[in-house]
């Protein structure tokens, strides 16, 4: 059943490679529109098809039982009902699958008693959250908080996974869950005067993974050590912009762009980016470790135009924010390339 990662990756990344088309389109771009793609769904493309996907296959790939291969497979069903306009078929099979993904996620947390599976347990809840808002409500606005609770607690879960070898202490982890749970209470009175508490929240876990995570020491060391310290530290830098972006109030139309990409982008691709060198040869069975120093221009080029969207939004600059979301696909795009060839070089290498 592993071989099917051979076909389900490849679809997660047409996935992605669709919504940030898509996102171009949205943004401004005057690229060529065909009928069947769903433009309007450039979240639903990028938070379930391929986000979701991608972090799907990851859970299932370590497990033994052949039935949990059904949940990245009705993760990424979805692509191709979106394409053939299905769209409420689309956001059927991603509950469906997010339903399968709490129920893994229970198994291990169950099977292993970690930190960070207990973190992810919480987290897979919350996607399937999202998806039942976003099918009764169709707004993103509105299951915005349950997708970012979900990433939010699965990536900090997966670094607690990480780095469970690190002498962390119980204060620390106190710490720790009680920014959460303030966190997922004021998530919910969000709109009732608690968007103040939310920022405060998402800073407080930020400096907590900078002082308890690895990324730190990391910066201090060489080669890919030394990069994924980097993408660390910008990610958790985003974390902490994305909490000040929540403190604005203003009529700006923009400012929920602004938001919500410096979250996705900031946060969460940028720790694509961090464990993308682990994660995809881990996911192929290659036992090879990806890294170049060219990796840090496409680090740097994700950092430099998400400021300049996030900067164009906030001062309505619509030519500025319009260039900074095709250089955020361009560069996210340049780096997966980038890995990929890495990856083809050392294998050849290898033979």
């Amino acid at each position: 059943m592993k071989n099917l990662i051979f076909i389900i990756l490849p679809l997660a990344l047409l996935s992605m490679l669709t919504g940030i088309y898509i996102g171009f389109i949205r943004i401004g771009w005057a690229f060529p529109v065909s009928a069947s793609l769903p433009v309007p769904h450039h979240g639903i493309l990028m938070a379930g098809s391929f986000l979701g996907t991608l972090i799907s296959v990851e859970r299932v790939s370590v497990l033994k039982t052949r039935w949990v291969w059904l949940i990245p497979i009705l993760m990424i069903s979805s692509l191709f009902f979106l394409l053939f306009q299905q769209d409420q078929l689309a956001f059927g099979v991603l509950l469906a699958g997010s339903i399968g993904y709490l129920g893994i996620s229970f198994q291990n947390f169950l099977t292993y008693k970690l930190k960070g599976d207990m973190l992810m347990l919480v987290g897979a809840f919350f996607q399937i959250v999202a998806f039942t808002i976003f099918i009764f409500t169709h707004s993103y606005p509105m299951s915005f908080a349950g997708w970012l609770l979900f990433f939010l607690l699965t990536i900090v879960g997966e670094r607690l996974n990480l780095t469970r070898f690190l002498p962390v202490s119980r204060k620390a982890d106190r710490e720790l869950y009680t920014w959460f749970g303030v966190l997922i209470v004021s998530s919910f009175l969000y709109h009732f005067g608690f968007a103040v508490v939310v920022s405060l929240c998402l800073w407080g876990i930020a400096q907590w993974l900078l002082r308890n995570d690895i990324a730190l020491v990391n910066i201090r060391k060489d080669g890919h050590y030394k990069f994924l310290g980097a993408a660390l530290i910008g990610a958790y830098i985003w974390l902490f912009i994305t909490g000040a972006l929540g403190l604005i109030k203003s009529d700006n139309p923009y400012l929920y762009d602004a938001l919500l990409h410096a979250f996705f982008i900031g946060f969460v691709l940028s720790m694509v980016l961090a464990h993308a060198p682990i994660i995809f040869p881990a996911l192929l069975q290659i036992r090879v470790s990806p890294f170049h120093p060219f990796m840090y221009v496409w680090l740097f080029a994700l950092h430099i135009s998400l400021f300049m969207r996030v900067y164009g939004d906030i001062f309505e600059n619509y030519d500025l924010r319009k260039l900074g979301g095709l250089f955020n696909g361009l560069s996210f795009v340049g780096y997966l390339l980038t890995i990929a060839l890495l990856i083809i070089k050392k294998k050849i290498q290898q033979k």
